[in-house]
């Protein structure tokens, strides 16, 4: 697995320290004989105000990395955080506000609408949650 990042102009200082970032992180699918490590002992950091791409061969565990790191999958053990708030320590609310208001998330084609631009599905959570309007959108 590789992991590039850009420099994304900001128009407001951000805050000090990693948008997200992982400690230790460990994923593990199966048991005995048959266990899969998907994650082994990841430490990572994903820096405010920039673009980072998770690149590499199928089953390299990119796809556990983003579903662990935006509180959709559990790991086996580590630390994920967002900001300074530690995923792991959330309830299935804490969850719900945390992937509606602070992760974005875009799926692989499957799981888009279809009917939605990319940037109406990118901010669809926020649509839902009546925080942003469409422009154009009188609603």
């Amino acid at each position: 697995m590789t992991v590039t990042d850009e420099a994304v102009p900001d128009a407001a200082a951000p805050p000090p320290g990693p948008a997200a970032h992982a400690v230790d992180l460990v994923k593990t699918y199966g048991k005995g004989d048959a266990v899969v490590r998907a994650l082994d002992g990841i430490d990572i950091a994903f820096e405010r105000g920039r673009f980072t791409a998770v690149m590499g061969p199928s089953g390299s565990g990119k796809s556990t990395l983003m579903h662990c790191m935006a509180g959709l999958d559990t790991p086996t053990s580590g630390h994920v955080f967002v900001g300074a708030e530690e995923v792991g320590t959330l309830d299935d609310a804490g969850l719900t506000r945390l992937r509606r208001d602070r992760i974005g998330f875009v799926f692989q084609s499957f799981n888009l609408v279809p009917t939605l631009t990319a940037r109406e599905n990118i901010h669809r959570p926020a649509d839902l949650a009546g925080r942003w309007t469409r422009p154009g959108s009188t609603t």
